[in-house]
This record gives C-alpha cells, structure tokens and sequence, in this order.
C-alpha cells in the first residue's frame, strides 16, 4: 500500500496538483462526463501565491474549455453555514466579471462551478455528486436553462458509500479525500494519471519551501476550526445557560444573542473577516462592526 503523509485537500496541494492540464483535464472530464480541450488555466498555481492566500484563506482553480465554458473549481474544507448563499454569490460574481463596460452579453461563456466539500450539505439523499441546473419546474420537459451548472462533491458522503472504483471520477475522489488509502491503490491501478499525479505530489513535497507553505495552510485550517469550535462552545454555553436560567423564551431569545455576540467577539479577536463572521453567527455586518468598536 503507498504511503502518502499528506492529503491532497489541503489547499495547496490541491491548487498545485491541478495546475497541471492534463492531470486537470481528466478530473474534468470524469466530473463533467464529456470530452474537453483544456485552452487555458486562469491563475497558474506559483509558491509565491500559495503563500498569500493560504493566509486568506482563497485559493480555487479557473480554467477555459472548448473555447465556450469557463470552470471554477473549489476545495471547502470548513463547514458553513451559509454555503449555498455563498456559492451563488461567488457564480454570479465569476459570470459578471467575464465582461467589461460596453461587452455584449454574447460575450458571456457557459459557466460550471464544481464544489468540492470536506462535509456532508444535503440531507435526504446519499448521492455524493449532485448537479444543480435551471429548469421550469412546472414544464421541464423544456429542458435547462442553458449557461449555469453547479456541481457538489461530498467527500464525507463518497467516504461513506460503495463507491464502484472502476469509474474514473470516483477515482479522483479517492485521491483527493485521501482517508482510504486501499482506495488510492486501486485509483492508481485503474488509472495512469491517478498514479501520475501522486508522483507529481510527491516530488511537490520533496520541496522544503513547497512543504513548509503546505504546513502553514494546514495550521491555518486547524486554527480555523478550532477557532470557531472554541467560539461556538464558550458563546453557546453562556448563552444558553443564561436562557435556561430566565426559563422563558424571552431568555432564551436573549441568551442566543448574548452568545453570538460573544462568538462574534472571539472570532473578532482571531482577525476573521467580517463577512465571514457575519456568515457563522447570523449578524449583521452593522452589529459586527458596533461589537468591534
């Protein structure tokens, strides 16, 4: 069985992994299933980049196919709240920034978000790829809305299942949740790009620069979780114990209050952005900004 000391949802092994067109184009394909001519990568992966946004936080992968689709693919480890709201935000960001003041709109290329998650998001179904489409619900047999498709991958739902090895997307799952290393081995058996990519990381790694920037978005991604844990545990407590002790709904109204503002604070303290406290607590940004005064 390989040893592999890494996982390749780190961020930046990810980025760098898929900067690589032939590797991306076939992810691309088993995600996508149809046959794609990668023209260009957006934001070529580069150490010096990694090394800025692992500190923010932002790193995702944009690349032009067949000359009319745009793809945006993202790696979400942290469970939020809000990941819906967000990802539509980022959509509608991502098709609007394709064109200029005076740009026809014929400009506009069909555009494919792919979202990659550490957890499980939707209930009801244990599907661990969902594609979501624009379509009327009263006559779909009009069919979809052409421009739009948003892909979610569940790592911890593709964990779970039986996933058939022999499928080349499941494949590429194995290899980026990375927790099954039987699993690894068989992607790498069935799949010479699979095992091509691996040794790409693991050359990757041999780097000390490249393995320290690595080290640091895995110390930014558990100081994350444990930051919100920590606030979510100290905030919920208090407040909560507030609202039992009050023993009516107005208590308990005004301890759940009390507790977001103490996770906004905690989180203030950690120099989370204010977007994104906004997100995990359920205040306004007007609230977070008096609470930062």
């Amino acid at each position: 069985m390989r040893d592999i000391n890494y996982t390749v949802k780190n961020d930046v092994i990810f980025n760098y992994l898929f900067s690589h067109k032939d590797i991306l184009k076939d992810f691309l394909e088993a995600c996508l299933k149809e046959k794609l001519d990668i023209l260009d990568v957006m934001n070529q992966f580069s150490l010096k980049r990694a090394y800025y946004d692992q500190k923010i936080g932002v790193l995702d992968i944009r690349v032009k196919v067949n000359d009319d689709k745009l793809v945006d693919i993202e790696m979400q480890r942290g469970k939020e709240k809000h990941f819906v709201k967000r990802i539509l935000l980022y959509t509608g960001a991502f098709i609007r920034g394709q064109l200029e003041v005076g740009d026809k709109y014929e400009k506009l290329k069909n555009t494919v978000m792919i979202s990659i998650q550490e957890h499980s998001m939707f209930k009801g179904t244990e599907d661990y790829h969902t594609v979501w489409k624009l379509k009327d619900e009263v006559h779909p047999e009009l069919g979809n809305l052409e421009g739009l498709e948003i892909h979610f991958i569940e790592l911890e739902k593709f964990r779970k299942a039986n996933p058939d090895m022999h499928e080349k997307l499941n494949q590429w799952l194995a290899l980026i949740d990375t927790e099954d290393k039987e699993r690894v081995d068989v992607a790498m058996k069935e799949n010479s790009k699979v095992k091509e990519a691996i040794n790409k990381v693991d050359d990757f790694m041999s780097d000390e620069e490249a393995k320290e920037i690595v080290r640091l978005r895995e110390k930014w991604q558990m100081d994350y979780d444990s930051s919100i844990a920590s606030a979510k545990e100290d905030g919920y407590e208090e407040g909560h114990e507030k609202g039992r002790a009050e023993g009516h709904a107005e208590g308990i109204k005004k301890g759940k209050l009390e507790s977001q503002i103490k996770i906004a604070q905690k989180l203030l303290d950690e120099n989370f952005e204010i977007e994104k406290i906004a997100d995990i607590t359920s205040l306004s940004k007007d609230d977070i900004l008096k609470i930062k005064k």
